[in-house]
């Protein structure tokens, strides 16, 4: 059996930037913590999680859990964690005739201790109240690491292995549902052996969540991309998209640079460029959207925020001389000529007809000519242009409330670098994370099927949504005077561009396809 204990919430400093989730909900990678807890259970280990029973389980994690035969027990959230473990081994209904892993739900590590009768320990960092090795053969483990951490550096670290679950129930029962006088008492009776981890990652603190969220992302960067703790450098063999984005963040206004982290210089060496910007232990919107359960009014303060450095964009405009990009370029041009792309490696046309959701037959060429019915017209001054200001390139600084943009474009469609165009472009990337629910295609949380030119597809979207899309696309209304089929329109064109860029993930590159026509539809019915 393979327990994962996550049957509290998250403290009140993890609260304020995620909301009320369990450890296990947490953000991690794109995919909640659960995910990579579920991927260290041994092969063929029955496993189980524990979650508070005021927790609402959404539909799209209870089938995601499901498919993994994860069973969830609702376990009452007061319980001390001795108290937790004995209710959710009972609430199981397991037979408990073979081992026990058990994982604390903020905890992970890139591979489970080995032994039998374990219990894994790592040395610390900072002054939280961990329990601790101690010196004494009946107080073998000692309760607050305060106190003690000058004689043993050495923590509970959050994995267990026990060959006798029952002994373990009968243990934590005799000491008052005491977790760790419970363990003394099972060390006694049968044994348990330390087990030194380094890899050891904490997410049950924020300044551990961020510290360890840094060692994952370290662990598994691409080799273009360098991290540690105080700063990112990033490189490419797409040269010259990295040397744009080096220009972009040296060249822009030092008023704009309060909304970015802090440029650090590039270099070209053996024909590469690369750039080093400052490491923010921040967390990015696309996470936040899709993992977190943060209320309205917060979400409110994030999107004024974006629109804020967008505003701020619009005050430094492009010389006479620069190269920009304009809106025509962006979409009309990009669209087409990417859609020409995709169609020709699909083996379809742009006329081919397509049901979508069981409604009317509409092609390709339909949602382009109706989209392109309905994008901005007027003329704007080309200003600063981030150009991919999507939430996956924007962080949030809960303490400063403010954001920090990332991955700048910082080229046009013809590859000539410049940091303006026409801010438009930023409404519409940003509009394609909040309307067009491109986060949670990405994160996996829809369902789609194509068949015999039938769609049939679902975003499993929180639904919370609706009212901060309602908030946003009226903020955008107000301050620069786009409506929502100026927005909509937008959506579509991008979604149909981007389609050959998703030609690695076939299934992914269905969903984005099938999120047009959904979007299509909204369209229309405004």
């Amino acid at each position: 059996m393979f327990l994962i204990m996550s049957g509290a919430y998250v403290g009140i400093e993890l609260e304020s930037e995620f909301g009320k989730l369990p450890p296990s909900f947490l953000p991690l990678g794109n995919k909640r913590l659960f995910q990579h807890q579920v991927a260290l259970a041994p092969r063929g280990t029955d496993i189980y999680l524990s979650l508070p029973d005021s927790f609402e389980l959404s539909a799209i994690d209870r089938k995601w859990l499901s498919d993994q035969n994860v069973k969830v027990l609702a376990i009452p959230e007061k319980l001390t964690l001795g108290a937790s473990l004995v209710a959710a081994l009972n609430v199981s209904g397991h037979s408990l005739d073979k081992p026990l892993h058990v994982l604390y739900g903020d905890t992970l590590y890139r591979n489970l201790p080995l032994g039998e009768n374990i219990v894994s320990v790592s040395k610390a960092e900072g002054s939280y109240n961990w329990a601790v090795l101690g010196n004494s053969t009946k107080k073998w483990l000692l309760h607050d690491g305060n106190d003690d951490i000058s004689t043993s550096k050495k923590v509970i670290s959050g994995y267990f292995k026990f060959s006798n679950p029952r002994e373990l129930i009968k243990c934590i029962t005799q000491t008052d549902w005491d977790i760790i006088e419970g363990l003394n008492l099972y060390h006694n009776a049968i044994a348990l052996s330390v087990v030194e981890s380094n890899d050891w990652l904490d997410f049950g603190h924020v300044n551990t969540y961020y510290h360890s969220k840094t060692r994952f992302t370290t662990q598994r960067a691409f080799n273009e991309l360098t991290i540690n703790s105080n700063w990112i450098e990033k490189s490419s063999s797409k040269d010259a998209k990295i040397a744009a984005e080096a220009n972009w963040f040296n060249a822009i206004p030092p008023k704009l640079r309060i909304n970015t982290p802090q440029y650090l210089g590039s270099n070209f060496e053996n024909g590469k460029t690369s750039y080093r910007l400052e490491y923010l232990h921040l967390t990015a919107l696309n996470e936040l959207f899709v993992f977190s359960k943060l209320p309205s009014h917060v979400w409110e303060k994030i999107i004024l925020s974006c629109l804020e450095f967008i505003s701020n964009c619009k005050k430094h405009p492009a010389p006479d001389s620069n190269s920009a990009n304009s809106l025509d370029a962006l979409f009309i041009q990009k669209s087409e000529q990417r859609l020409g792309e995709y169609c020709s490696s699909m083996k379809i046309t742009f006329d081919d007809r397509w049901i979508f959701n069981d409604s009317e037959p509409l092609s390709i060429r339909d949602l382009l000519c109706e989209s392109e019915k309905f994008l901005p017209t007027e003329k704007s001054l080309e200003t600063v242009l981030h150009g991919d200001f999507c939430f996956s390139n924007i962080l949030y600084d809960f303490r400063a409330g403010k954001i920090k943009t990332i991955d700048p474009r910082g080229m046009t469609p013809e590859g000539v670098q410049t940091i303006y165009g026409d801010v438009r472009y930023d409404l519409a990337k940003l509009s394609h994370s909040i309307l067009g629910l491109y986060d949670w295609i990405i994160a996996g949380y829809y369902h789609v099927e194509i068949s015999n030119n039938r769609i049939s597809f679902d975003i499993t979207e929180d639904t919370q949504n609706s009212a901060m899309q309602e908030l946003f696309i009226n903020m955008v209304e107000k301050q620069f005077n786009l409506s929502s089929k100026n927005l909509y329109a937008m959506q579509i064109q991008l979604f149909l561009s981007m389609l050959p860029l998703h030609s690695d993930n076939p299934m992914r590159q269905k969903a984005l396809f099938a999120n047009a026509f959904r979007l299509y539809h909204i369209l229309i019915r405004l």
